[in-house]
């Protein structure tokens, strides 16, 4: 089942490697997709004719989003963000829908004084932010308009931050960023649940601009450039910034590790994105346990990465920033090591300019 789930993400994404079996099925599921992709046309004409209301916050509102299923580095992105902002000695905050939350409803994941949530039951994006800024105050729910309201009531905000926030157009924004996988930024080209596209891919040019990020990157922007959208288009990869090692809440070098046998664990949106990095850095990864996104590291996960460990005897293990606030100060009797990178922008003055003058 797991191999047909892996194989059916890779015909919906439009892969060389998907099997026949699994592109047919997408196929089977055409019709369903053509219904959403009616659907989303439909909604987002009604808000663009202001038959359906959008709300506007009394500051400026930044939206970071995706018009694809699946991860582009929209976290790391929206770290960059952050920072750019606090250079400016501006207020930010953070809003989202919360995914992977054991609460869909409105919540105070940091009050911007320290005190946070762990995951669960906050989500763990947003946890992962309130640890890297403490001062920043970061609220979670459907209702991303009262989360708005709200944290601009409660706290000395100068501009909000939605993350995945492109496709919700109840609120209004001043700067659409949207992101794109390099590889296949419109996987197969079809529509969820035959393709992995949340809405058309003639909506992209609604955006203010779009970052291109992962592998293949000018193939990527290759095809943007051909739909002749006029939004500037840049480019962006990840990068290690650093490897902490948290039973000893310090940090260690690559080289430490680099001729060591890595057991790596993940539960994210692109795991190849983050094998890839491994990889890159010369890291020997002998198996990647790929769990689903916003993982829940119950019991029964846990239990399957201790089996992988004595089956394999690793030196090591590694996973993301995103799992490792889920767990919680589990202990495993290898040590643990938590990858931590950051997006490098190319030509970023010129995108961050093009935000400022928006949020001005």
């Amino acid at each position: 089942m797991n191999d047909f789930r892996i194989n059916l993400l890779n015909a919906l994404s439009g892969k060389n490697n998907a099997r026949f079996l699994e592109k047919m099925f997408t196929l089977i599921l055409f019709p369903f997709g053509f219904v959403h992709f009616l659907l989303m046309f439909i909604r987002r004409y009604l808000f663009k004719r202001n038959f359906f209301k959008s709300t506007s916050l009394s500051v400026p509102v930044i939206s970071i989003g995706n018009i694809s299923l699946g991860g582009t580095g929209k976290t790391p992105v929206l770290i960059w963000l952050l920072r750019k902002l606090l250079e400016e000695n501006l207020n930010p905050a953070v809003i989202s829908r919360g995914y992977g939350s054991s609460n869909s409803n409105f919540t105070l994941v940091s009050d911007g004084k320290g005190n946070t949530l762990t995951s669960p039951p906050a989500s763990d994006e947003s946890v992962m932010l309130s640890r890297l800024f403490p001062e920043i105050p970061i609220i979670t729910g459907t209702n991303r308009i009262l989360s708005g309201e709200k944290v601009i009531s409660d706290f000395n905000v100068d501009v909000v931050l939605i993350d995945d926030g492109f496709q919700y157009l109840k609120l209004k924004r001043n700067f659409d960023l949207l992101l794109f996988h390099g590889k296949n930024p419109f996987g197969n080209g079809r529509v969820f649940p035959s393709g992995i596209l949340r809405e058309p891919k003639s909506h992209s040019k609604y955006a203010d601009a779009f970052l291109v990020t992962g592998e293949d990157k000018e193939q990527g922007m290759g095809k943007l450039t051909y739909l002749n959208f006029p939004v500037p288009i840049f480019k962006g990869e990840l990068i290690v910034e650093n490897i902490f090692y948290p039973q000893k809440q310090s940090y260690i070098s690559l080289k430490d590790i680099k001729s060591s046998r890595v057991l790596a664990f993940s539960g994210i949106g692109n795991p190849d994105s983050f094998d890839n990095i491994l990889e890159k850095e010369g890291i020997s990864i002998i198996e990647h346990l790929k769990f689903p996104d916003h993982v829940n590291y119950n019991k029964r996960y846990i239990e399957k990465i201790r089996r992988k460990i004595q089956e394999l005897n690793p030196d090591y293990m590694i996973t993301t920033e995103k799992d490792a606030v889920k767990l919680n100060d589990l202990e495993f009797r290898i040590p643990l090591l938590v990858l931590c990178v950051k997006m490098k922008i190319d030509n970023s003055d010129a995108l961050w300019k093009l935000i400022f003058k928006k949020i001005r």
